[in-house]
């Protein structure tokens, strides 16, 4: 079984518009690119990083207000609270059980 795609912010890639080439352009993840998708530099990606971490979920300082503060704007900032759940679920249930439950809430579709 493939390994699902996940972007250091939380958003499952595999149900992305953008990551299936639904959208244009298309983008093919955030490690991929290195932190600087289609529409700039992504400084979510850059603290990962520099942090060494996997994903904000795993970080000690997780949610912080520089995260809380990084959301679509055509979503608002309910985005930023639904990626801290599911970040807070990827960490203590893996990739998995939060695929499915972004699924389930209907996250990036």
């Amino acid at each position: 079984m493939k390994a699902h795609e996940f972007s250091p912010c939380g958003t499952v890639c595999d149900d992305c518009d953008w990551f299936k080439g639904e959208k244009q352009p298309q983008c093919p993840g955030c490690k991929a690119v290195e932190g600087k998708p289609f529409w700039g530099n992504c400084e979510t990606y850059t603290c990962v990083k520099d942090r060494g971490l996997e994903h904000c979920g795993v970080c000690d300082e997780f949610p912080c207000d520089d995260f809380m503060s990084r959301y679509d704007p055509s979503e608002g900032p309910k985005n930023a609270v639904v990626r801290a759940g599911l970040l807070a679920y990827r960490a203590k249930h893996g990739d998995e059980k939060t695929v499915e439950l972004a699924r389930k809430i209907g996250h990036e579709k």
